[in-house]
């Protein structure tokens, strides 16, 4: 999956002159946290948050009797270019989500915008956009089940464990392994496409492979 397929491509973006108080409406009115600040020509030069607009007002806030109304006018004489984050973290039009991911966990940041070859804007892409593009690839709104599977770490035990699914003319709509937390053995994670998992569970038991129990990771 590719950040270009999963990000928003019309985008709210704000002049460098714009005002904190112009900025701020825009967040309101579309439901959105930061805003991207590029030049005439689309290329990104920062991002606005709520937060940035925040930290700009408060010093001016602890001065004493500073009202309502200075604040407002402050924040309409004050331009975005003054508060904005001018390194951004971006992503490219060619990452990956798990790229995307990695870059918002690292930086903890909410969104990213996507930039092109040239450095103009091209998107922004959110945690909820990564979230949704997961939930969408693990099957996880369709009718199914899951089934969590501990296998020796070789080859050709994912194979056969298809194979078992398979004989039961179930569809398997996502697979996911990752390493055990035991040495030399790895779990895998399947979600498919029937409810009655049962008769499924047994024939992989049957065969050798553990089948993880969500209640044996209780504490006593």
């Amino acid at each position: 999956m590719f950040v270009a397929r999963r990000m928003k491509k019309s985008i709210v973006t704000a002049a460098p002159s714009a005002s904190l108080f112009e900025a701020q409406r825009l967040m309101r009115e579309h439901t959105i946290r930061q805003i991207p600040v590029v030049s005439e020509d689309g290329t990104l030069l920062g991002i606005v948050s709520d937060r940035d607009i925040r930290a700009a007002v408060l010093p001016a806030g602890l001065v004493p009797g500073f009202t309502t109304g200075e604040a407002e006018k402050f924040m309409k004489s004050t331009p975005v270019d003054r508060a904005m984050t001018r390194k951004v973290v971006t992503a490219t039009l060619t990452d990956t989500l798990e790229d995307a991911i990695v870059l918002l966990h690292d930086f903890r940041v909410n969104a990213l915008p996507v930039v092109d070859v040239v450095g103009k804007l091209a998107g922004i892409i959110t945690r909820t956009d990564v979230m949704e593009a997961f939930i969408d690839a693990l099957g996880v709104g369709e009718v199914s089940s899951r089934l969590e599977v501990v296998v020796p770490d070789r080859p050709g035990t994912l194979a056969q464990l298809a194979a078992i699914i398979g004989s039961f003319r179930v569809n398997i709509t996502s697979v996911l392994s990752i390493r055990h937390v035991e040495i030399g053995k790895r779990a895998n994670f399947f979600r498919v496409a029937t409810l009655n998992v049962g008769p499924i569970r047994k024939a992989i038991e049957e065969a050798g492979f553990q089948i993880l129990d969500p209640s044996k990771f209780l504490l006593p």
